[in-house]
């Protein structure tokens, strides 16, 4: 059984406020990097050494024991997944991670940020809810600590540019690529099934810029190569809820009821619990194997799948937490020790010039994983990483997969 899955599939932990800590350790001496990759050793390849990253060379237990809060807006297999990571990384870097929820509460959340600042944190993990970030930003840099956030972009709500670092990922690219993999699905799968019975829904968020472009990078790949199915579109907004699959099934189980004539429906889940709720919704429509849906993210599927459930959710561009929190984490102790600035963490490739942005964003691939592939996928975050929590019986390559990309050409300005 894999361990970090065994922790995911446990019960959301919810730490209780602890006492204030001591005063922050004095930055120890930065590691030399000198920009350089390690290279592979033992088992496998350790990751990156430059600022930023895990570097398996550095005697982090040579500093003071640090101490980081992860406040999150709600806590939800994708969440839980992020916390568990932070807590792997803590483990490797001599840092306390503790987990807090802010149930779905904007106002509770950001007077949260000041009470973990009270309680002597040396650093915020932040995931509010996305449009809550120009308030989350103004709230932390008066109170003066360092944060990273996690999944959700800290914007400048009136010039729409980034106010911190920033880990991410192309998310109209994630978009154009979730197109291409419905394409084939249909083509593979569907070619005996009259066009004008298929159906695309997109289940969006849509005053939120990274759930929405997803679907209209989708849109523009599916477009062309089905004919006529931009009639057949149907786009439901969970914004009359929140980010869950309740509202997910809330709001897509009338289009299926509403629409009998379409017979199957590729589904752009953009988001694991969109995706899991509006599968849902299909099965209870009776369209139960006439669906196919993918989305961004991951954790919730690998779930199911390690409870032994298979259904219409195929496919995920998977954000494993281990690697996407790896620099969101090192950001933050690097910012935290002194290693780096806001303005010079990641800098300066990562920083995009055309937008005249003045912190870096810094982009991870993407990659789709299936039930065909995910345990190959998470043996090779093994290999790549050195962390040994996986026992899956396959054996992954370290070229399957890639970690790292460059930067997009119109980041050079």
């Amino acid at each position: 059984m894999k361990r970090l899955l065994a922790i995911l599939l446990a019960c959301a932990l919810v730490f209780a406020l602890v006492a204030c800590a001591a005063d922050s350790p004095a930055p120890a001496p930065a590691p030399d990097t000198g920009g350089e990759t390690t290279a592979p050793t033992g088992d496998g390849p350790g990751p990156k050494t430059d600022i930023g990253f895990f570097n398996p060379d550095y005697d982090y237990f040579a500093n003071e024991r640090l101490r980081f809060a992860y406040l999150r807006i709600r806590n939800s297999p994708l969440y839980e997944d992020m916390a568990n990571s932070f807590r792997i990384w803590g483990e490797l870097a001599n840092v306390e991670v503790n987990i807090y929820d802010a149930n779905d509460d904007d106002d509770f959340f950001n007077s949260m940020l000041e009470m973990l600042v009270l309680r002597g944190y040396d650093g915020l993990l932040t995931d509010p809810e996305m449009v809550n970030y120009p308030a989350v930003v103004s709230i932390i840099r008066d109170l003066g600590v360092p944060f990273m956030p996690g999944m959700g972009l800290p914007l400048n709500a009136d010039t729409g540019r980034l106010e911190n670092p920033f880990v991410g990922f192309d998310y109209r690219f994630v978009g154009e690529e979730m197109g291409r993999w419905l394409v084939q699905y249909w083509r593979d799968n569907w070619q005996d099934v009259p066009v004008e019975n298929i159906g695309l829904m997109g289940v969006d968020w849509s005053h939120v810029y990274e759930i929405s472009v997803r679907i209209d990078g989708a849109t523009d790949v599916i477009f062309p190569e089905i004919p006529g199915i931009e009639d057949r579109f149907f786009r439901p907004d969970t914004i009359v809820g929140t980010l869950n699959s309740a509202t997910a099934y809330q709001v897509t189980g009338p289009v299926f009821a509403a629409n009998p004539d379409i017979t199957h429906w590729l589904i752009l889940g953009t988001i694991d619990d969109f995706a899991d709720g509006a599968v849902s919704a299909a099965r209870d429509a009776g369209l139960e194997g006439q669906t196919a849906a993918i989305s961004m993210g991951g954790p919730g599927l690998i779930q199911q799948w390690e409870a032994g459930i298979v259904n219409d959710y195929k496919a995920a561009f998977v954000s494993i937490g281990v690697l996407f929190a790896e620099p969101i984490f090192f950001g933050l102790y690097a910012l935290v020790m002194g290693y780096a600035t806001e303005e010079t963490l990641f800098a300066p490739e990562w920083i995009n010039h055309s937008n005249n942005e003045r912190y870096a964003y810094l982009m991870l691939p993407t990659i789709i994983i299936t039930h065909e592939t995910y345990q190959y996928y998470l043996e090779w975050v093994d290999l790549y990483t050195g962390l040994d929590v996986s026992n899956f019986p396959v054996t992954p390559t370290l070229d399957m997969f890639s970690a790292r990309q460059d930067p997009p050409a119109h980041f050079a300005g």
